[in-house]
């Protein structure tokens, strides 16, 4: 399954517990890192970072759907959605879920990712992302509502996970 989840919901922390769950923001496939070695994966997320190689969203996305064909569960970032069910078209996979907090929570999501170290120019982005994102996703899943779960105040990725099934709650 590939898991599409707004920053915050807590994919790492997810990844982190679980052999099974993989997390792509955490891989090194997108860029070098090997000048911020020293700076947790977490500072390392929110860095402006020089591109490892021009074709690093293609090599993401080749890498997910392989992580995914062979059963792992594939924690994306939401601006790989577009690009990924793409290809997942292509192949006829519709095996993904979307994750994202509900509109009015901002302020919480902002002090999450200051607790958790992210610098301002990433909250800065994200929360230039907020409205025009989740307004649209949050619309979406009134549509589809078996493909988006919107997150309440103080829940997370792991409230919805199925330890046991390795899969997420419905």
């Amino acid at each position: 399954m590939i898991i599409f989840a707004f920053p915050g919901i807590g994919k790492t922390s997810l990844a982190k517990k679980y052999d099974a769950v993989v997390d792509l923001e955490l891989s090194e496939i997108k860029y070098d890192n090997s000048g911020v070695r020293h700076l947790t994966k977490e500072e390392r997320k929110s860095l402006k970072r020089p591109l490892k190689s021009k074709d690093y969203k293609e090599v993401y996305v080749a890498k997910a759907l392989d992580l995914h064909k062979e059963g792992y569960l594939v924690l994306v970032a939401l601006n790989f959605l577009p690009r990924l069910l793409w290809h997942m078209g292509k192949g006829a996979q519709k095996n993904c879920h979307i994750f994202i907090p509900k509109l009015s929570l901002r302020k919480e999501y902002r002090s999450r990712y200051q607790k958790r170290g992210n610098n301002r120019r990433f909250i800065f982005e994200v929360m230039s992302i907020w409205y025009p994102t989740l307004v649209f996703l949050s619309l979406l899943s009134y549509v589809i509502p078996g493909l988006i779960t919107i997150l309440e105040s103080n829940e997370f990725l792991e409230d919805f996970f199925d330890s046991d099934r390795m899969t997420f709650k419905s």
